[in-house]
């Protein structure tokens, strides 16, 4: 007869999640993996094949608890308008990294310059949630049904870059006058866009 787990699976993966978006893939090492987890390595290995594993694991929790959460925002219309809901985005972040201090910016963002992401199953999943908030900025664009679609899909490009500079900025200490400029930036492009 198998044993039971002796360790919550979601909370020792959301402790996994949390050193690989500190850290990244490179510098988290089992050890400090197994230490984080709180769980043994032979519990490790009941559970996860590998670090690889892991890792890629991290991503689809991610992109299950934190970007849809942000794609469910986006492409919300009881949350006002398409305008509305892109600047409010950008508030959120902006006042998240204001009031809390958030150094840890995004783990997309982080995962994307990990050398992680260099090709194989982490890239394919790294670049499947990009273009989900890709698309979600363009649905938000395309509520507000003032754009051709091709000028909607260029804004929300433009936007997104915005987003991830927005992002890893607060990583690195943001402070409240670029967050503003940031935002500035993203009002003139939706007012280019709605020309």
């Amino acid at each position: 007869m198998a044993r039971p787990r002796e360790f919550d699976a979601d909370e020792a993966m959301d402790k996994a999640m949390g050193l690989f978006w500190d850290v990244g893939y490179e510098e988290a090492s089992l050890a400090e993996l197994l230490a984080a987890m709180e769980i043994t390595k032979g519990s490790f290995y009941k559970a996860f094949q590998d670090k690889q594993s892991i890792y890629l694991a991290a991503l689809d929790r991610y992109n299950d608890k934190v970007i849809s959460g942000t794609v469910g925002y986006l492409t919300n219309p009881a949350e006002g308008s398409g305008r509305t809901r892109i600047l409010g985005l950008f508030a959120k972040v902006a006042q998240a990294v204001e009031q809390d201090g958030d150094r840890l910016g995004c783990f997309l963002c982080n995962a994307l310059i990990d050398k992680a992401a260099e090709g194989g199953k982490a890239e394919g999943k790294l670049q499947a949630m990009v273009h989900r908030l890709e698309n979600a900025f363009f649905r938000a664009l395309q509520d507000d049904g003032q754009l051709h679609e091709r000028d909607a899909r260029e804004t929300a490009r433009g936007i997104l870059s915005a987003y991830f500079g927005l992002r890893v900025l607060g990583r690195a200490g943001l402070s409240r006058d670029m967050a503003s400029d940031c935002i500035r930036q993203v009002e003139w492009l939706l007012e280019r866009g709605s020309r």
